[in-house]
């Protein structure tokens, strides 16, 4: 890593630890496998929402710090590859398909809806 990408690398870092953090305390909340699965479902969906708004408000701003930061945060929050491991040894199968179907088309859609919120509108002439 040269000097110049050690701010960026940090504040990835550091947002990758405040989200896993957060992540963490959510998931910590009860001891159901019906939690589990709901609260790793809203935290997927909560963070691609909020990263998409963050990118799209971002977009086209000079911002050297807050990108990485915000990337690395909502990385650290969304949990998909705890979703899968959720997805693939939750007791019930059926919904193991419907959680691991579901949660990446609303994601994504989620994370679409995000950025087309927050992005500036160009003026029209």
């Amino acid at each position: 890593m040269s000097y110049d990408r050690f701010p960026a690398t940090a504040a990835v870092a550091f947002g990758g630890a405040l989200g896993a953090i957060v992540r963490y305390e959510i998931w910590d909340r009860r001891e159901s496998a019906r939690w589990l699965l709901l609260s790793t479902f809203s935290i997927n969906v909560v963070g691609c929402l909020l990263l998409g708004a963050a990118l799209g408000y971002l977009s086209g701003r000079a911002a050297p710090i807050l990108r990485p930061l915000v990337i690395g945060t909502s990385c650290g929050f969304t949990t998909f590859s705890f979703y899968a491991l959720q997805g693939v040894t939750h007791d019930n199968a059926w919904n193991s398909v419907v959680y691991i179907v579901v949660t990446p088309i609303v994601a994504v859609a989620a994370l679409g809806i995000g950025a087309l919120i927050t992005r500036p509108h160009e003026s029209v002439r």
